[in-house]
């Protein structure tokens, strides 16, 4: 397997909270598991920190990242920055072509929202949304941001029990748009990334008490 390979089979248990916040990556045993040298174990698991998704310490190996509420909060805040700034930027550039692709994703990501595909529908809804800003880098961005988050939404299981409210919330931003009510579409998403946060904290305080 190649370095790309192993990257992508972890990155996608992070995702899916398989491996927990914090848990050890050994390239030994990593090694043993995908049937390689520790050399491309290394290799995919630089590729994992470059993303922000894992820590490697010099005589100390690798860690899936594990963020404390306050990193969590700072994280969600800078989303909700950088989120809204640019579906501010993206209503006015939106035409009705652009408004029938943002509800097919929207209407996909409903779909998706009920299998281990989730995730990924639910980012695909949101760059739907964003895309029309031309902001490729501030995306880029936000992508990072939502990886971080996306690990310990995973790990503590908090998107389940939201679904009805989380895609009700995707629902009314995109009305919101197509009434030309942009304002109204970025209070709503920030109150969807707030909502979010909150979840987020207090599924991780429960857990931890």
């Amino acid at each position: 397997m190649t370095p790309e390979n192993i990257a992508a089979e972890l990155r996608s248990e992070l995702m899916a909270g398989t491996l927990r916040p914090g848990a050890e990556l050994s390239q030994v045993g990593l090694a043993e598991r995908f049937g390689v040298s520790r050399i491309p174990i290394r290799d995919a698991l630089r590729i994992l920190a470059g993303e922000g998704l894992v820590e490697i310490e010099a005589n100390r190996g690798a860690r899936a990242i594990a963020l404390t509420p306050d990193e969590v909060r700072e994280i969600y805040d800078l989303r909700v920055l950088l989120e809204c700034d640019c579906l501010h930027r993206a209503a006015g550039k939106m035409t009705p072509a652009t408004l029938e692709e943002i509800e097919r994703v929207r209407r996909k990501s409903d779909l998706d929202a009920g299998t281990p595909a989730w995730a990924a529908g639910d980012w695909a809804f949101h760059r739907a949304l964003y895309t029309p800003a031309g902001r490729p880098r501030q995306i880029a961005m936000i992508e990072a941001l939502r990886r971080n988050c996306q690990l310990h939404v995973g790990a503590y299981a908090t998107m389940p029990a939201k679904k009805p409210r989380w895609l009700g919330e995707h629902r009314v931003i995109v009305e919101h748009l197509k009434q030309g009510e942009t304002e109204r579409a970025v209070r709503a998403l920030q109150a969807h990334l707030e909502a979010a946060a909150q979840h987020l904290l207090d599924r991780m305080t429960r857990v931890e008490d």
